[in-house]
């Protein structure tokens, strides 16, 4: 091209527009003043322009190049109505054709600056919320020009600091559309005439058209895409305005997901579970970032979902066949989508169902919705967490007869970093399990008593159906064994009572003797409750040791057990009104009986004799319970 040719913008246009269109990326051709002077294929979908909104020097709109001439004008008439339209629009301060805001078109180079990196805010034409371009904007110099300028083009500085401007008023009113830059160099002058290319990186899929969401920083879903409803089997009304925690299958995949958002921004191909409107799993890989204003503060999180076929379904099919058709009790083998694709003959007889019917499915497939959820999500643990889960005693879901001790352990790929699946044990203990509840019965003495089983590293792995009021672990329901995570028993406790409790449990584990003692133990309120607790050593049942810890709340004799308390049940049983006639029956001085009140505590032999001397209950006199003789 000739230097001293003068160019018009149509022939701008007709030279650029087929570069920009051969990209796939949104593009732009922009003027001196930031407008949109040609938005390519990518830019025009991902905001459904009608076309390239280019202008000729007659002030009417321009289909664009000659090659794009058919598609640009026939996009313009299928979806704004005409090019006219669209003109009559932007005049009128509507969205222009291309469909693209000031405030959402990234800001020219600074003068003396070939190039220009930014960020915009858009909003996605899918109704999935807002999402950020990372822009380069280059600088590219007209040798001419038609000699018929704009009156509003100016400097660089001059232009961009009146868009940047209108950015900051539509950040207000836009729903936050303003604009992060990372300017380069300062401004210099002298720049000769030129138009701007600038092309953005928007992490999406197909233009936006996918599973788009975005989410607050509260955890409320601002928007979300209907492919995305259509998916989880929701309408836009049912899941906009609601909290995201609501939809993810466990919980700890939200804080899973926003804690890398806050760490690192940004994070591609992660992988979630979602549960469906009808209660079953959904999963996903989602790549989502978070949205900051100017100011570096979060907006919200936004991004999108992709279903994807499992890879690995038939290496696990290929590679586990065998194997569990080879183990005792049930087996089988699930993949990362949870589907099922090897199994044995005792799995299918225990879930009374074909080999047909549950390959290739999930629980949720071939089980009542209620009951499945707990399987679905012990499978979700191991894949989180990649390590091995253990339920010591779960009843089956079918029948609750019978009872198993199951094993899930994850399966990595072949470079042990990714797990991939996961292979599941189930041995029957049923007979096991009716020998210990006989020995729990056993072990109440009093009617509140509390039955708790743990392992020998004090592990949680039973406990009775009675609970302490207010309660440690909440009401006991038919299936909770299936959410017994196994934690320290230790972890329940006041962290003042931790040195003598574990002193006990090591003196029950190496006597094999009853151990007794009080602890305080955290309730669901959050408060404290004393109890008293025996530990039972036991290793017969299961050719294992385990410890069985009885208690019994006693917080409310707490008070009564105080020495003030305790003296006047013991003047109420010697019959003395004073502590003067106390001493005398005990014979003691008078001095005795203040001491022990003000030292908090009373002598054990003075209890004893008066218990001897007047037949009252030993219990009474120390603790205020039980009858009084």
């Amino acid at each position: 091209m000739p230097s001293n040719e003068l160019l018009t913008r149509t022939d701008l246009v007709s030279f650029y527009a087929p570069r920009l269109d051969a990209m796939d990326t949104p593009a732009l051709l922009l003027d001196g003043a930031g407008d949109v002077l040609y938005a390519n294929g990518h830019a025009r979908m991902l905001r459904r322009g009608g076309d390239d909104g280019t202008e000729n020097e007659s002030g009417e709109k321009s289909a664009g190049s000659a090659g794009d001439k058919g598609r640009a004008g026939t996009r313009g008439t299928e979806e704004t109505g005409g090019n006219d339209a669209s003109a009559s629009a932007s005049a009128n301060g509507a969205t222009p054709a291309h469909g693209w805001q000031h405030a959402e078109v990234p800001p020219v180079p600074e003068s003396g600056t070939p190039v220009r990196e930014s960020r915009t805010r858009i909003t996605l034409p899918d109704g999935a919320g807002i999402r950020q371009i990372s822009w380069t904007c280059v600088t590219v110099p007209v040798p001419g020009t038609d000699g018929e300028r704009d009156g509003h083009e100016g400097t660089g500085a001059d232009k961009n600091a009146g868009r940047d401007a209108e950015r900051q008023a539509t950040a207000g009113t836009s729903g936050g559309t303003d604009n992060i830059t990372e300017d380069s160099a300062p401004a210099a002058t002298g720049m000769p005439q030129a138009v701007y290319l600038a092309w953005g990186r928007l992490r999406t899929t197909e233009g936006g058209q996918e599973m788009g969401f975005t989410i607050l920083p509260n955890g409320v879903i601002q928007a979300v895409s209907p492919a995305l409803c259509a998916i989880c089997g929701y309408t836009q009304d049912e899941l906009v305005g609601r909290s995201a925690r609501e939809f993810y299958f466990t919980s700890t995949a939200r804080k899973r997901i926003v804690s890398q958002l806050i760490k690192r921004a940004e994070v591609e191909n992660g992988e979630v579970t979602l549960r469906r409107k009808n209660g079953s799993p959904l999963t996903l890989w989602y790549t989502a970032e978070s949205i900051r204003d100017a100011a570096g503060r979060m907006v919200a999180y936004s991004g999108y979902f992709q279903e994807r076929p499992f890879a690995f379904s038939s290496k696990l099919a290929s590679d586990f066949s065998r194997v569990v058709d080879a183990l005792p009790g049930l087996a089988w083998v699930c993949g990362r989508d949870l589907r099922i694709v090897a199994v044995n003959d005792a799995y299918l007889a225990a879930y009374r169902r074909t080999r047909d019917e549950v390959m290739g499915s999930t629980e949720y497939d071939f089980l009542p919705p209620e009951l499945a959820r707990y399987p679905v999500e012990a499978a979700l643990k191991v894949f989180e967490e990649k390590r091995e889960l253990e339920h010591p005693a779960v009843p089956h879901l079918l029948d609750p007869a019978v009872w198993y001790r199951v094993i899930r352990r994850p399966i990595f790929d072949d470079n042990r970093q990714e797990v991939i699946g996961l292979l599941g044990i189930a041995q029957d203990i049923s007979a096991k399990v009716v020998q210990e509840n006989a020995f729990i019965e056993q072990l109440h003495t009093h009617q509140g008593d509390v039955v708790v089983v743990t392992d020998d590293q004090g592990r949680i792995l039973r406990r009775s159906r009675q609970t302490l009021t207010p309660a440690i672990f909440g009401r006991q329901e038919p299936y909770d064994a299936y959410t017994l995570d196994m934690g320290p028993v230790l972890d329940l406790l006041h962290e003042g009572d931790l040195p003598a409790v574990r002193q006990a449990l090591l003196r029950a584990m190496r006597e094999h003797r009853e151990q007794h003692f009080e602890c305080r133990i955290r309730n669901l309120s959050g408060s404290y409750s004393t109890v008293h607790s025996r530990l039972v050593y036991n290793d017969t049942i299961y050719g294992e040791p385990r410890v069985y810890v009885v208690a019994r709340d006693v917080s409310g004799e707490v008070g009564l057990r105080q020495a003030p308390m305790v003296l006047e049940r013991l003047k109420e049983a010697a019959g003395a009104r004073t502590d003067r006639e106390l001493a005398s029956f005990l014979n003691v001085s008078a001095a005795s009986i203040s001491n022990a009140r003000k030292n908090g505590r009373i002598p054990p032999d003075w209890v004893i004799d008066a218990g001897l001397r007047t037949g009252k209950s030993i219990d009474w006199l120390v603790r205020g319970v039980g009858a009084g003789s």
